[in-house]
Order: C-alpha cells, then sequence, then structure tokens
C-alpha cells in the first residue's frame, strides 16, 4: 500500500523544526543526521537534539552547532567589506531556529551598500555550487537545491535584486544550509507516495528590523506563501507580535507543494512525531508535527477524477418574501458562487420555511457569508468544507439546424467520455426564435 505524509503546522513551521518531526517519529536516526554535514564537506558542524516538553506536550529539539572557526567557501566569497546586514534578529519573537538564535531566514541576508559593516558573507552560487558538487543521494541533492533556490528567489525579490546577487551571512547560511538537506533528507527517508499539509501559521503583529518596522510575515516570508492557504493565530497564543513560520521552513512546504487540507487523510497511522522551535508559547505547544499513514485498499484506489475542496454555506429563513429569496439566489450566483439552491422546510415554530444554500470556492467563502449576513433576513450561517470529486469539463460548439448549441461534454481525466448535455441556454433561444 501507498504511504501518506501529513505535515501539520500546529504552531506554524521552521527548518530545524520540520527535521526535528522525523527524528521524534523514528523515521530517520541521530546519526543518519549527524553524518549529512560531513557529505556536504563542511568539518567541524554537528547536529544535536534534546527531547523538551512544549505545553505539556513531548517533541524533540535539534541545534546545529559548530563550524563558526572556519569560512564555508574559503576566502573566495567569505569577506565583502561594505556589505550591509539589513534585518538582525528582532525583540518580538519569532521561532529560535536553532539554541541561542531567534529569528527568522531574512536575518542572515545582506546585500552590496557602501558605508556599512563588514562580515563573512556567502553568495547563494556558492550554496549552490556547494550542494550540487556534495556526496548527498541525488533525489536528496535535487530537492536541496529547489528548496533554497526558492529560498534566494523570495529574498531576492523581497529585497529588488537579482537572485545572482543574493548573499547570506556565513552562520545564517550554515543554519539555512543544514535545516534544508535535513528536511530534503527526511522526506526521501519517509518513502510517501503522497504529501498532504494543513494551512500555515504565519504568525501576526510586527517585526523590527533595521530599515523599519515591518509586518509579519516579513518579505521574503509573504512571498513564500502565494499560492498556500493561511491559518490564523490560536487564541492561546497571547503573544502580540509573533512570528511563527520562518522563510526555510515556508520554502521546504512550498518546494513540496502538498495537498492543502484540514484534517488527517484516511488510512493506518503508522508513525507520528513533533519537532519543538526553542520559543515559549505559553499554554499552546510550539511544535511541528508529521503524521506517516498507510492508505488501507479501498483508499488507495485512485479515481479518475479531478479534486478540489468546496464549502456549503446554508441559512434558514422564514421571515422573507419568495421574490426576496429568489433575488439573493440569483445575486449569489452573480457573485461567483459555484451553485445556489433553495429547499422548502418546516420551521422550528411550525412556519413555513426555506434552507438557502451555496456551495464556494474554498478561498472565497467568507466573502458570500458575509454578503448573506448582511443583505438577507437570517441571523446565522452555516459553513461546512467538503471534499468534491468532479468530471474534466469541455465546452464544444456544434452546428445545428436552427443554429449553433454549445454542448457540455464530461470527461475523466484519463480522456475518457463519459456524458454530455447541451447548454439550456441556447436550446431556449433557439426554440424561442
Amino acid at each position: 500500500m501507498s504511504k501518506i505524509l501529513f505535515l501539520e503546522s500546529v504552531a506554524g513551521i521552521a527548518g530545524d523544526m520540520f527535521a526535528a518531526s522525523f527524528l521524534d517519529a523514528g523515521l530517520v536516526t541521530a546519526g543518519e543526521l549527524a553524518a549529512l554535514p560531513g557529505l556536504l564537506g563542511l568539518g567541524g558542524v554537528e547536529i544535536a537534539s534534546t527531547r523538551v516538553t512544549k505545553a505539556t506536550m513531548r517533541a524533540t529539539h535539534v541545534t546545529v552547532t559548530g563550524g563558526g572557526d572556519s569560512e564555508l567557501f574559503g576566502s573566495g566569497h567569505g569577506h565583502h567589506a561594505g556589505d550591509e546586514h539589513p534585518h538582525p534578529p528582532h525583540p518580538h519573537g519569532g521561532h529560535h531556529d536553532h539554541a541561542g538564535r531567534e529569528g527568522h531566514a531574512e536575518t542572515h541576508l545582506v546585500h552590496s551598500h557602501e558605508g556599512h559593516g563588514q562580515g563573512r558573507h556567502t553568495h547563494y552560487a556558492d550554496i549552490d555550487r556547494m550542494l550540487a558538487e556534495s556526496r548527498l543521494d541525488a533525489p536528496v541533492k535535487e530537492l536541496s537545491r529547489k528548496i533554497f533556490h526558492n529560498l534566494a528567489e523570495a529574498e531576492a525579490a523581497a529585497h529588488g535584486m537579482a537572485i545572482a546577487s543574493v548573499v547570506f551571512h556565513e552562520v545564517g547560511a550554515l543554519d539555512s544550509i543544514m535545516d534544508v538537506v535535513m528536511a530534503a533528507y527526511c522526506i526521501g527517508k519517509a518513502g510517501a507516495a503522497r504529501l498532504c499539509a494543513t494551512p500555515v501559521k504565519v504568525g501576526r503583529g510586527l517585526v523590527k528590523m533595521e530599515h523599519g518596522t515591518h509586518p509579519i510575515p516579513p518579505p521574503a516570508s509573504v512571498r513564500l506563501l502565494v499560492g498556500m492557504p493561511t491559518a490564523a493565530v490560536p487564541e492561546a497564543i497571547a503573544r502580540p507580535n509573533v512570528e511563527l513560520s520562518t522563510p526555510t521552513g515556508l520554502a521546504i512546504l512550498k518546494t513540496l507543494a502538498p495537498q492543502f487540507q484540514d484534517s488527517l487523510p484516511a488510512g493506518k497511522v503508522l508513525a507520528q512525531g513533533m519537532g519543538a522551535g526553542t520559543m515559549d508559547l505559553g499554554e499552546f505547544p510550539n511544535v511541528f508535527r508529521i503524521v506517516l499513514i498507510e492508505e488501507t485498499e479501498s483508499d488507495a484506489v485512485e479515481l479518475p477524477y479531478e479534486r478540489d475542496r468546496v464549502v456549503e454555506l446554508a441559512c434558514n429563513i422564514d421571515d422573507d418574501t419568495a421574490e426576496h429569496i429568489a433575488w439573493l439566489a440569483e445575486q449569489l450566483l452573480k457573485m461567483g458562487a459555484l451553485d445556489v439552491w433553495i429547499s422548502p422546510v418546516t420551521g422550528k415554530k411550525g412556519r413555513s420555511a426555506v434552507v438557502l444554500t451555496a456551495l464556494a470556492s474554498n478561498p472565497g467563502w467568507r466573502t458570500l457569508a458575509d454578503w448573506i449576513l448582511r443583505n438577507s433576513s437570517t441571523f446565522g450561517v452555516r459553513h461546512h468544507a467538503w471534499d468534491r470529486l468532479k468530471l474534466v469539463r469541455k465546452f464544444e460548439q456544434r452546428a445545428m439546424p436552427r443554429g449553433p448549441v454549445a454542448y457540455k461534454i464530461g470527461l475523466t481525466t484519463k480522456g475518457e467520455f463519459l456524458k454530455e448535455k447541451p447548454e439550456y441556454e441556447d436550446v431556449r433561444k433557439i426554440l424561442e426564435s
């Protein structure tokens, strides 16, 4: 049977938390992670792990230590007088990616600008070359390079430069490299055929940087988030300024391109593990969790249809006119509802009533729910998310004796024809002509 890897952003995602969750689940060993720096030619770098407790939950924390006495790539790009370090670690929270370091990957980016301090810096191109020339297995090497490319691309876009000009502070580069390589290695070890993930918890509030105060998510993070669903900060997290997901963690997730969903897929749970961040979130566990699931025979059957996720909105109305209810349905369709229907019911007081139901796309359902509450007589709207299978649809214009008619054709994802029907509006025009 095939396996599914479920990635859960309990309190966001950071690179070190990602690898720690696999170690906690027993899918990789501490010895395997400890061997990775040697495959990269990074002498003196050590991967250490400890068991910690986060809000009464046991988890594993991973740290990268050593490597501070020598430059990653010798003297070729190690020192750039005049480079600036625009984003120092900020005091408002964010994950401690490793022991003693709080912040995010953007704190490691530097770019050339005269008149600022000096330090040892590492070009993205050098990092990519090191990964390409490493002794990592080919799949781990390829995935690591893709993740780091996405991270560097986001940094470049955030600061208005070419990706070739992206430079990382040496210590930050080492931490990010190991986070990325450990993540790629862990994914390969899991052996999952499919990846699923929950929406990402990003954080809230503001972050102080050298060039001012920025909203969370900061510039590189928000670019990595494009195309990914996000979730609100849990109410149990009291901090007003808190960064829950780092650019490195987001780059890993974006590169893996999982199917996003709110709950565990069906199947048999084989393993689970929690990777801890350093920051204390009080009563809320600062962890990232993975669950490895084996599909049962019935779940493993891959149906030849498109999949998506929709939200069903419904409300009971017993104090409105038929004309106005019909107008509500018409307007919801104009606003982008996928479908709208009205069902007669008998209400709790014996009154005749209707249930107004609208089917909405997952990102856009809130707009429709808000409109219903503002424009109908109901005092509440129910909503529920559904996974949906649907036919591949295509439209074909056909010449008929009395005029052209559009046909809607339903196919499987393998191109198998299943059904067709003429479009009602075209048929009506012909009949009325």
